[in-house]
């Protein structure tokens, strides 16, 4: 994978993650 691609991977996963503790 290049870079972008784990950049964006990553802020998914965060975004998951924090939209699972909101809720």
């Amino acid at each position: 994978m290049n870079l972008v691609t784990t950049i964006i991977t990553i802020t998914i996963t965060l975004s998951a993650v924090l939209a699972t503790i909101s809720f």
